[in-house]
């Protein structure tokens, strides 16, 4: 039982799917005993079909919820707290941090405009970002320290600062002793936090630790009802999960010469529906064990604990990791409509929800399609085929007037991917087509949408070994990649074991992810199957082109049940399946959650192409799945 590994993806759609979305918090409250533990719940604004800021304040003081916790600024939820006294944790989006790190005034203006404006709210955390990744992290400690800054310039030094993070790449050890910061750049913000006296913010999710781990943990001891002592570390002993993960924080705090600095849980919960052991049943009981809990504190820490339930309603989307929808593997489909004979729009989205998928890839801003999705939280990646309407600024905020404003407020749209294998002459305008877009989103207040491009694995000029990783025009893609860097965006790769087995001299088994002696090893680091190594081969140009810290997301990957060699119901089966089952552990080079998404939804008969591209849907036209998968 090592860390926990809660990824960045679909917390959102735990409650967001219930049509009462307080009911499971309330469930939980209802029969909380009378003792003041310091609970809070986080509150987060995706839906709707929500109470209004002022029914949730009433709600929170009329059920004695400690505090909240608020992810952006929102003037009507500010509002509603004014004189209410409920302590507020509230949140800089991660798409900020950039900006807040290298002008001081922009963080002054933000102050003025969001806290200094509501001088009734008691304001207690400011999180400098939730769950911060790549090449971002490097922005939090000083967008930290300007936000101390402005605060103590305007007398309001009292609000301590600090960044929330999740256990995924950032701690690591077992037992809770052994605990250390994983991530290079949490010793410097540990320190400032120990200088400043503020907390360190901790997302902390048995949940997952659970549902990847399920041979290795007891669920009791997941669910803080295990009656016995599950781990014994030294002279400590720990009964529950929770305690395991938080005094890991702590001994990664004392590793990093800041052993002074407290931890406050930001987010903890677990989801009553949508998931491996997700019921309303295991929900009541850890949200319940938690709240009778934190009142006692850990082993290495008795005492009391700030905690804050996740959640009061659905999250909405990351930049952030909540992001994608937040489910354990991270894995969307791309939803083609190349057929004449598939199911409405709205018929999709449900065949989407009812199997649990959480994001969905569209390659054009498909009306019905966006208007199908307002509302359901699934998370999104709207590509626009043709660049030439973006060559310049006027035509691409044109262009998001037309297919972004009209649904921003209902459609969780991520990413807007700028063409989609891109070939010849038309890669010299990915570019400036990026940039304009870039700048039309941030104007029209829509910036927490990441502008990438889908690339083909053949803009590799090398791929093997995957430490070989190269691209074969660095001239194209090198500005990209930095562009990608300082924007806090992936790059959307389409990844295809299937080509590359059948065109070239490979292992079946390695490419469908089923135990094989057909290994790679290379720096150290082994690969089992040719996904992985392809992935890396990309993370490896990406470095070699400037870039190390822009995540891959694979915006396609999957085999054809028909149609080809290697082409069959069994091995398409396979190779999903084994796709849904790998991306929670990530590649050699880069362990933990990846996102991505399964090419396709439908088997389109429509497509161009060889006969192979007719043949890559999950589902038939019908709805039936083409073979059986569980996601």
């Amino acid at each position: 039982m090592g860390i926990p590994d809660p990824r960045p993806v679909a917390r959102a759609c735990w409650l967001a799917i219930n049509p009462h979305p307080l009911v499971l918090v309330l469930g939980v409250l209802a029969v909380t005993p009378k003792v003041v533990q310091s609970i809070g719940v986080c509150y987060g604004v995706r839906g709707d079909n929500l109470p209004s800021p002022s029914d949730v304040v009433k709600l929170y003081k009329s059920k004695g919820i400690d505090s909240m916790r608020i992810y952006f600024p929102r003037n009507d939820i500010l509002q509603a707290l004014s004189g209410s006294n409920i302590p507020l944790t509230m949140g800089v989006a991660n798409e900020n941090l950039s900006a807040f790190a290298s002008d001081p005034s922009v963080v002054a203006t933000w102050v003025k405009q969001n806290v200094q404006a509501y001088p009734g709210v008691n304001f207690r955390y400011i999180a400098v970002g939730n769950e911060v990744e790549s090449g971002n992290t490097q922005n939090i400690l000083p967008a930290m320290q300007n936000m101390n800054s402005a605060l103590s310039a305007v007398g309001l030094g009292n609000i301590k600062v600090s960044t929330s993070v999740s256990t995924q790449g950032v701690i690591d050890g077992f037992p809770p002793s052994a605990g250390t910061f994983s991530a290079s750049y949490m010793g410097p913000i540990a320190q400032y936090l120990a200088s400043t006296g503020a907390p360190l913010l901790a997302n902390v999710y048995p949940y997952f630790s659970y549902v990847d781990n399920q041979a290795q943990i007891d669920i009791n001891y997941a669910l803080f009802t295990s009656p016995r002592t599950m781990v014994q570390d030294g002279g400590k002993a720990y009964q529950n999960l929770f305690d395991a993960i938080v005094d890991t924080f702590y001994s990664a705090l004392e590793s990093a010469g800041a052993g002074s600095v407290p931890i406050v849980v930001s987010e903890s919960g677990w989801p009553s529906d949508g998931g491996t052991a997700a019921t309303m049943d295991n929900a009541r009981a850890y949200n319940q064990g938690l709240i009778d809990h934190v009142g006692q504190g850990t082993p290495k820490r008795p005492g009391r604990i700030e905690t804050y339930i996740f959640a009061i309603r659905g999250l909405p989307p990351r930049s952030t990791s909540a992001s994608s929808t937040r489910t354990m593997r991270s894995i969307g489909v791309c939803n083609g409509i190349l057929g004449n004979n598939l199911p409405s729009p709205a018929d999709v989205v449900k065949l989407y929800q009812s199997n649990g998928i959480a994001a969905m890839r569209i390659y054009s801003p498909h009306a019905p399609t966006l208007r199908a999705l307002a509302g359901t939280d699934i998370a999104v990646i709207v590509d626009e085929p043709a660049i030439d309407q973006l060559l310049t600024p006027s035509a691409a905020s044109d262009w998001v007037q037309s297919n972004i404003k009209p649904y921003y407020q209902g459609v969780n749209i991520k990413y807007i991917a700028v063409g989609n294998e891109v070939s010849g002459d038309a890669t010299q305008s990915i570019l400036p087509a990026m940039e304009n877009l870039n700048k039309a989103l941030s104007a029209a207040g829509f910036g927490k949408i990441k502008v990438s491009t889908a690339v083909k694995m053949d803009v590799l000029g090398t791929s093997s070994p995957p430490s070989g990783g190269e691209f074969s025009d660095p001239a194209v893609m090198g500005p990209i990649a930095k562009f990608l860097a300082s924007n806090g965006s992936p790059l959307l790769a389409n990844v295809y074991p299937y080509f590359a087995y059948k065109g070239g001299d490979v292992d079946l088994n390695f490419a469908l992810f089923q135990p094989t002696t057909a290994t790679v090893t290379d720096n150290g680091r082994t690969y089992t199957n040719l996904f992985v190594a392809m992935v890396d081969a990309m993370y490896s140009a990406l470095e070699k082109a400037g870039a190390p810290g822009v995540a891959v997301v694979v915006s396609e990957s999957g085999w054809p049940s028909a149609g080809g060699s290697g082409a069959s119901a069994d091995n398409a089966q396979r190779y999903n399946q084994g796709l849904i089952d790998h991306v929670g552990h990530g590649t050699p080079k880069k362990p933990g959650a990846m996102e991505a998404y399964i090419f396709a939804m439908f088997n389109e008969n429509q497509k161009d192409g060889d006969e192979t591209e007719r043949h890559y849907g999950l589902f038939n036209p019908d709805k039936s799945p083409a073979y059986t998968i569980k996601f």
